[in-house]
């Protein structure tokens, strides 16, 4: 399904862009961590942490999303219909299918800071080594 508006095609490439990043490092780190698949309406990215036990951890998925109201995102960020500019700022949650524990912005839409961001809290709060 195409999007609707420009704007909503704009969130849709920022999204697509991150997911293909953050694919490749993880194909390239051969971690813990697995990018799914985009679903046709992708407003998210979902990154999983790959070991056996993760249904038993509080951290076993990060979610990643640019939100409309984020500064870097908004239409006075020129996210709108006349500037055409990619939002910015992705917001990162880490947790569970239904429970976000930890939150973390970024500014600048560096995917590898994202995934070090992830690797991070994998050691840290995921009970896992790298």
């Amino acid at each position: 399904m195409a999007p609707h508006t420009i704007v909503e095609a704009l969130f849709d490439q920022a999204t697509v862009a991150l997911h293909d990043a953050l694919s490749d490092l993880a194909a390239a780190s051969k971690g813990p961590l697995t990018v799914r698949t985009l679903s046709e309406h992708h407003d998210a990215v979902l990154v999983d942490i790959n070991d056996q036990h993760r249904h038993l951890r509080h951290i076993n998925r990060f979610q990643l999303a640019y939100a409309k109201e984020t500064i870097g995102n908004r239409d006075a960020d020129g996210v709108n219909a006349s500037d055409r500019r990619q939002p910015t700022t992705v917001t990162a949650y880490a947790g569970t299918l239904h429970q976000k524990r930890y939150a973390a912005t970024f500014e600048n839409r560096d995917p590898l800071e994202v995934y070090e961001w992830m690797l991070r809290t994998v050691v840290t709060t995921g009970g896992l080594t790298i």
